[in-house]
């Protein structure tokens, strides 16, 4: 899952009596361009508990293809029957030369009403699907709406992270700000944290059951929790295939109309 790819902050290496430091941009770009596959598929399955300890689970299949500087991803939900079909169809784009971010594309079909509607740029804070991941979550959020700050370096599980600090540019954002603590060796993500407007801790993320897989770097489980409502969603990848041939008819508006994604 390419799910929270954007992180920042300091990192030294040494070369014999040389040293060289990385600026908190060079490593959010780094973190936000790991690498995932020209194409990767998975089935993931959902977990969904509220403040009461009642779960329900959903299971979902994705599919992602690189055409050019686009990144296409689909999503479509299998179980239970209440949101089977449902589908998330979203192409993202780089930002600008000059750093300016580039909206994605995005929309949804739901079957109940056999009707597409678009996703808004002011709608990518919003959570997906009733879980606690957000639509910039499961996709790339744009490196150009943050500013980075390094806060420091933290040790999570035993691995050595900067600790990020991203502020959201638009001060009107449902999430003002994140922390995100990434490996120094891998620039992978292992732990976040996430602000409302008014700066009080709404989400916490923890990341699991990280490996490479065929060579790259592969989350197999996130927890997502909302410490505000009680509510939390386990995100767990039961099988990853990279670089296998997938089929660039699926990315397309009509495929979902025409539920074809499978």
């Amino acid at each position: 899952m390419k799910i929270l790819k954007t992180i920042a902050g300091a990192f030294f290496l040494l070369a014999g009596t040389l040293s060289f430091a990385q600026t908190a941009e060079e490593i959010a770009k780094k973190s936000h361009d790991l690498p995932d596959g020209k194409t990767n598929s998975f089935t993931a399955v959902l977990t969904l508990t509220d403040k009461a300890g009642k779960s329900r689970t959903r299971e979902i299949v994705s599919y992602e293809m690189k055409e050019g500087t686009t990144e296409k991803n689909v999503i479509v939900f299998k179980t239970p029957k209440d949101v089977a079909g449902v589908s998330y169809l979203s192409f993202e784009y780089p930002d600008k030369s000059d750093g300016t971010p580039v909206d994605s594309d995005s929309w949804l079909y739901l079957p109940a009403m056999k009707k597409v509607r678009r996703v808004s740029g002011s709608n990518r804070d919003d959570d997906f699907q009733g879980t606690d991941f957000t639509y910039d979550d499961i996709g790339k959020r744009s490196l150009g709406k943050d500013t980075v700050k390094i806060l420091g370096e933290e040790s999570v599980n035993g691995v050595d992270c900067w600790k990020v600090e991203y502020t959201a540019k638009d001060t009107k954002a449902k999430i003002s700000r994140r922390i995100f603590w990434i490996g120094k060796d891998n620039y992978v993500t292992y732990k976040g944290e996430y602000y409302d407007k008014r700066n009080a801790l709404q989400k916490e993320l923890t990341c699991e059951d990280i490996s490479q897989i065929s060579g790259y770097w592969t989350t197999r489980k996130m927890t997502m929790t909302n410490v505000q409502s009680k509510h939390k969603t386990v995100y767990e990848i039961k099988d990853i295939v990279y670089d296998k041939d997938v089929d660039p008819k699926m990315f397309t508006v009509s495929a979902l109309e025409r539920e074809l994604v499978k």
